[in-house]
């Protein structure tokens, strides 16, 4: 029988590896991330096929605004969009480029 001590110095002397992470700093980014306010209630109104149409419509033009407005998607999760201004390429004007894709966002769908 393995005494729980002996049991903890055993699993201590193992190595556990999760994931490599490459993380790199970048300065002089901004992140605008969006989500659709009453989204659920909306979600049960709507068959899955007309929710999804409904979001590839919106996601769709939701790129052609981060296009427009020198942003890159990064993420779509759900109903939430992620872009990013100021890279690859650093722009000195990435937090306007958020800012006014964000207004743009509003328009659209409205």
């Amino acid at each position: 029988m393995l005494k729980m001590a002996d049991a903890c110095q055993e699993m201590s002397n193992k190595q556990t590896r999760f994931h490599e992470m490459y993380v790199q700093r970048h300065n002089n980014v901004s992140i605008l991330y969006a989500d659709i306010v009453n989204f659920t209630p909306l979600s049960e109104k709507l068959s899955a096929s007309d929710l999804v149409r409904t979001l590839n419509e919106l996601f769709g033009r939701f790129d052609q605004l981060a296009q427009e407005n020198q942003c890159m998607r990064i993420k779509i999760l759900g109903d939430c969009y992620y872009c990013v201004s100021g890279l690859p390429v650093s722009r000195p004007n990435h937090a306007y480029n958020c800012v006014n894709m964000g207004l743009q966002m509003i328009e659209a769908i409205r």
